[in-house]
């Protein structure tokens, strides 16, 4: 009995374990280990702009079956109860001759039906009573049209359906340059608290002997002081910079659509630094056809034209077909005075004449709009030919900036180091050494 207490206790204990570690493993951050190339990976997959653009892809599919439906087949049917509380119509032509014809005929149409004509309808009297019994009824109608606009419009759906995928195309050029941007951003915010940190630690040292030395009486108090604020500066410098990183991570975490995950980022400057992709880039030919704002563009100029399609085949005739089914169910009485066929069949061909201009008004107003597509395309290509001038020069430029960067930054850690050994034999003062 007691073995069995303990085998109890054991196994609770261990439950609340199990349960307790993976509560900590569903709270712990997730930590995303990311080259460059994974990082776009990710952000394509994750990122919150590209998931818009998917839906508005999906959103322009349906937008095309919506089309397509409005030229195929509809069905409604409808069921409905009518009584008309005992009430008989009256069916008066004034007697004579001409009312005897009209009695045969209801008699005719009450023996057709198998109903025994009422004694009231019979006699000589110059008004016939026909029941109005109440019944149920239920129709199923199936209706069809089709006309040259909803041709147009399905055509008008698969240009949307491509300027959406071209959008999505754009989208993702965009989250893909970001990504890049920001990536480097936090290598070279880190390069640059790594920079800053080495010089700390080579100033604390000329801080330190400094103060060795004015301890002895071999340097005077100015010495130290302009040091140990030349540290403060570069301590602030330091916590700048440790900002700085963490707002290029936020920026990551935002564009990967991860606002929680704790980067790490697998590659560093030296990664690329040795590439020849700017190079190639400066020396790759520009084609403006092949931009996704130009095609976009002309995705455009193709639904304009549609639009004045569309506009002119207002003028065209629309043809609409229909059946439709009838039945009638009488509670428990005599069928009555039922005119309504059973079934029924009808097509329509209706043609437009004269809209006093308003359809002309349409079809110029589209053509305006073309226009002014084709005139936006002209104008956009335009600035993208200038841009990639620009683009060209200013990267061209930042190429031969940080080739003399690189040179001044190696010439510069000579300069310090014997700066520093001239501070330290006493040949310069604390100022030069600081400048």
């Amino acid at each position: 009995m007691i073995g069995k207490k303990i085998l109890f206790i054991g196994c609770s204990i261990l439950m609340t374990l199990l349960t307790t570690q993976a509560q900590v493993n569903e709270n712990k951050q997730e930590k995303l280990s990311l080259s460059l190339a994974q990082a776009k990976e990710y952000a394509i997959s994750y990122n919150r702009k590209i998931q818009t653009s998917n839906l508005a892809i999906q959103k322009a599919n349906q937008a095309k079956w919506q089309a397509l439906s409005s030229m195929l087949p509809h069905v409604n049917a409808s069921a409905g109860y009518t009584n008309f509380l005992g009430y008989e119509m009256a069916l008066d032509l004034g007697g004579g001759s001409a009312m005897d014809r009209v009695t045969a005929l209801v008699d005719t149409l009450y023996k057709t039906h198998g109903i025994t004509m009422p004694a009231s309808s019979t006699s000589s009297s110059s008004a016939s009573k026909i029941p109005m019994n109440p019944y149920g009824d239920f129709t199923a109608q199936a209706t069809i049209g089709i006309s040259g606009v909803q041709v147009v419009a399905t055509q008008l759906s698969k240009t949307a359906i491509a300027m959406s995928e071209t959008n999505k195309s754009i989208s993702e050029l965009d989250v893909k340059a970001n990504v890049v941007n920001t990536y480097y951003s936090v290598l070279i915010a880190e390069e640059s608290k790594r920079i800053i940190e080495k010089s700390k630690e080579n100033v604390t040292k000329l801080y330190e002997s400094t103060n060795n030395l004015y301890k002895v009486g071999m340097a005077e108090q100015t010495d130290v002081d302009l040091l140990s604020v030349q540290l403060g500066i570069i301590e602030n410098s330091i916590r700048f910079s440790e900002r700085n990183i963490e707002l290029a991570y936020n920026s990551m975490r935002l564009i990967l659509g991860s606002d929680s995950a704790e980067i790490e980022l697998t590659q560093t400057l030296d990664d690329f630094i040795g590439q020849n992709e700017p190079f190639t880039t400066i020396v790759s030919p520009f084609v403006v056809e092949q931009n996704y704002n130009v095609q976009l563009l002309n995705q455009n100029i193709e639904l304009s034209k549609k639009q004045v399609s569309m506009r002119k085949w207002e003028y065209g005739p629309t043809l609409s077909a229909f059946y439709q089914y009838t039945t009638k169910t009488y509670f428990g009485k005599s069928e009555g005075f039922n005119m309504t066929p059973p079934n029924t069949v009808g097509a329509t061909l209706s043609i437009p004449i004269f809209s006093s201009g308003e359809r002309l008004s349409k079809v110029r107003q589209a053509k305006f709009d073309l226009q002014t597509a084709e005139l936006n395309k002209e104008d956009a290509i335009e600035g993208l030919l200038v841009q990639e001038k620009q683009l060209r020069f200013n990267l061209k430029s930042a190429i031969e900036t940080y080739q003399v960067q690189k040179k001044n930054v190696e010439l510069y850690e000579h300069i310090f180091e014997k700066t520093s050994e001239k501070y330290r034999l006493g040949t310069i003062s604390s100022t030069e050494l600081t400048t």
